[in-house]
């Protein structure tokens, strides 16, 4: 009931924050406009709009490994305001999450600015025949620009220890990145992602925008390693993200994201 998926080859919590990271190689850590529940918890510190974001993926092509969630974020005078519901797995195995989180900028007497953010989730799985258990794990993180193109990200989860059986904590990670806007049409994004039960891993990606409306997106990972790509749409005040994952031994994992701020 404790570890993610074997087929992840690391912690599947992580794993899904939205359409257009899942593009990018999953280099969310510095990525200023990411969404989705398992963001970092400073990005909500950058937005000036409510905002609602839906996420849909498939590994694999297996229905038993299906997820979706919601988020929402509320802006305020004093700090943003986030909450979101995620669902993974079938009647069999299910996990599900509940996540609230705030996060605000703070400045030093200086132009740069920096956001931070805290978030608490509470897991809950159910193993039919076995019954359920949960948890609530802590997550922290931190956005800082470098320069007006360049900013560094961190991110920690279940940074309290939570296990969801004793003895077995709830997988414990900490990424790093940098996300360079090198133009209103590249933008580029790595991290450096660290499991406590497993190697660590480097994630990258890459979005270029030809028109104002378009992006398109390509990504991969080591540990495992994994190709992703996917193409993004700007329609006022919709956002449209589709991505695709190709693992070299298990095959696709097709995704899908629906942004809406106001």
């Amino acid at each position: 009931m404790v570890g993610p998926p074997p087929i992840h080859g690391q912690s599947a919590y992580d794993l899904f924050g939205g359409a257009r990271s899942s593009a990018l190689g999953y280099a969310s850590t510095a990525l200023t406009g990411a969404a989705g529940v398992h963001a970092n918890p400073a990005v909500p510190a950058r937005r000036s709009q409510r905002a609602v974001s839906f996420f849909v993926r498939e590994s694999f092509g297996l229905s038993s490994l299906r997820y979706g969630s919601v988020t929402g974020t509320w802006p305020t005078a004093w700090g943003s305001i986030s909450g979101g519901a995620s669902t993974f797995g079938d009647d069999a195995y299910r996990e599900v999450h509940y996540s609230v989180g705030y996060a605000r900028g703070l400045s030093f007497g200086t132009s740069r600015r920096m956001q931070v953010g805290l978030t608490g989730r509470y897991y809950h799985t159910r193993i039919e025949g076995y019954g359920s258990t949960g948890a609530i794990g802590v997550h922290l993180g931190l956005l800082l620009p470098l320069l007006s193109t360049l900013h560094l990200g961190a991110h920690a989860t279940n940074v309290n220890g939570p296990s969801l059986v004793e003895d077995e904590p709830l997988p414990q990670t900490l990424s790093v990145g940098l996300q360079y806007r090198a133009s209103d049409r590249l933008t580029v994004a790595m991290d450096v992602y660290k499991d406590l039960s497993f190697p660590a891993a480097v994630r990258g990606g890459l979005e270029v925008s030809p028109l104002s409306v378009l992006a398109l997106r390509a990504g991969a990972t080591t540990s495992p390693t994994r190709f992703t790509g996917g193409v993004g749409l700007r329609l006022d005040w919709i956002r449209i993200h589709i991505a695709a994952e190709q693992h070299a031994a298990l095959g696709w994992s097709p995704s899908a994201s629906l942004d809406v701020s106001w």
